[in-house]
């Protein structure tokens, strides 16, 4: 079995303590075992909101996946990978499952270059502001009425009303965001940023975007928020199809009976959202399917090993 590294910054006391008690429990279920190590060494980096800055903006230069730890209240980041603290020992088992996932498939996604097409230059920025830590900055990108402003938590974006209603049916034409010390005009309106990356995603180039691979199967890990974009009957029909089982491209076309620019923009929609999990090339559409249940499965082992390390055997 494959040994991975995981570092932990800005966790608090206890939610530090539980994540290196889970980590020992999960070694011999999880895909792969975890060892603590320095955030230099590490594969992955979990971050929390009490410190570690330094650190997750270094992390945030490089394609290594990181981990949002999110507390009481807060709203759940718009990174692929999140765990809301106090978590438990299978939500930490999935979530490093899945990075397992991508990260046996290696560096793809680094290896396709730096650059960045001008027609994806915001999205790619809304993305990558995504797995920065939060400092309670402004983003903004565009002039005037068609101006964007991003909180860097991603939890919300400001524009006017002219520029929400547009951002339902067009492409967002705006360059990269850039930081500002700039506030919003009182005038804007405060929404959701999901709305703003799930259109982002959807409205863009009619290709797959840059940073999805073609090849490879992608599933939900969990439903888009379509009370919020109000779906088509067609993405409902797509959200069905990758809930059930993990589907490459190519075979998603051919399920849906849809049009290829339409199935590359869903998929867009749902990379930009978060909620889009990409899964090994040659894995069967099957076993993605029965991710939950085998992770169900291996609850029984979990609770015995918690059981032995408290002494409660018997």
């Amino acid at each position: 079995m494959r040994t991975r590294k995981i570092a932990a910054v800005g966790l608090a006391d206890d939610a530090g303590h539980a994540f290196s008690s889970m980590l020992k429990v999960l070694n011999g279920h999880a895909s792969a075992n975890w060892t603590v190590s320095a955030p230099e060494e590490a594969d992955v980096l979990m971050a929390g909101p009490h410190g570690g800055d330094s650190e997750a903006q270094r992390w945030a230069r490089t394609e290594k996946p990181l981990i949002a730890v999110y507390e009481g209240s807060a709203l759940r980041p718009l990174t692929p990978y999140t765990l809301h603290h106090p978590f438990r020992v299978m939500q930490l088992l999935a979530v490093l499952d899945e990075i397992e996932l991508v990260l046996a498939k290696g560096p793809a996604e680094a290896a396709r270059g730096a650059a960045v097409d001008p027609d994806w230059s915001f999205a790619e920025s809304l993305r990558l502001l995504s797995r920065c830590t939060a400092r309670g900055e402004l983003h903004a990108a565009g002039s005037g009425p068609a101006r964007i402003y991003v909180r860097d938590d991603i939890s919300v974006y400001y524009a006017s009303r002219e520029m929400c209603s547009r951002l339902r049916s067009h492409a967002p034409l705006l360059p990269a965001l850039r930081l500002t010390a700039e506030q919003p005009p009182a005038a804007f309106e405060t929404r959701p940023a999901f709305e703003l990356a799930w259109f982002a995603g959807l409205h863009g180039p009619a290709t797959l975007a840059p940073w999805l691979d073609a090849h490879a199967a992608y599933r939900l890990r969990r439903w888009p928020d379509f009370g919020m974009v109000r779906a088509t009957r067609a993405q409902l029909a797509l959200a069905a199809l990758l809930t059930h089982a993990a589907h490459t491209r190519t075979r998603l076309v051919q399920l849906s009976q849809q049009s290829a620019d339409a199935v590359d923009r869903f998929l867009n929609a749902c990379a930009m959202a978060g909620v889009l999990v990409g899964t090994s090339e040659n894995t069967p559409a099957a076993e993605a399917s029965t991710f939950i249940a085998s992770s169900a499965a291996r609850l029984g082992g979990l609770i015995r090993g918690l059981r032995n390390r408290l002494g409660l055997a018997g």
